[in-house]
């Protein structure tokens, strides 16, 4: 009976280790998750700046303007001429939008009526031009905000 007793107790501590009842039981582990941190959003400057001061004999006069259509808002620069007309190499305009976007575009030696067109917005838009003349100088002759006029007040 001794022997049946032994050969019981070796069998059950046989089927506990073989069923890994021995080893040590350890803490699920979950990878923590971690909260997306928010990326700050970046707005445009729409803060027109101060333009330069051009020589009296290189003034040239441009407009600006924006179409009431809000399906469909664009911009215009054009080139009205102006006294230092002859003098002038290129107009760079950049148009900084609301929602972001920017735009430039360049009229090489451009004639009076030159008109530059960009993509706008129904909210506010900020027009900078820049103007190159024959010296190798470039001035900002125009850093205004163009507002969406609503035609329905």
């Amino acid at each position: 009976m001794k022997c049946l007793i032994t050969i019981l107790t070796v069998f059950c501590i046989a089927l506990v280790m073989v069923a890994g009842c021995t080893t040590p039981v350890e803490p699920d582990t979950t990878p923590e998750t971690t909260a997306p941190t928010a990326t700050p959003t970046v707005l445009p400057d729409l803060r027109p700046q101060p333009t330069d001061v051009v020589p009296l004999y290189q003034q040239v006069s441009i407009q600006i303007s924006k179409n009431t259509v809000a399906t469909d808002p664009w911009i215009s620069v054009v080139f009205a001429g102006g006294g230092g007309q002859s003098y002038v190499v290129s107009m760079q305009a950049t148009v900084i939008r609301s929602d972001g976007g920017i735009e430039t575009e360049i009229a090489q030696s451009p004639g009076i009526q030159t008109t530059l067109m960009f993509a706008g917005t129904t909210r506010d838009d900020r027009a900078i031009v820049n103007v190159t003349y024959t010296d190798g100088m470039t001035y900002t002759v125009k850093d205004e905000l163009v507002p969406f006029q609503n035609i329905n007040p």
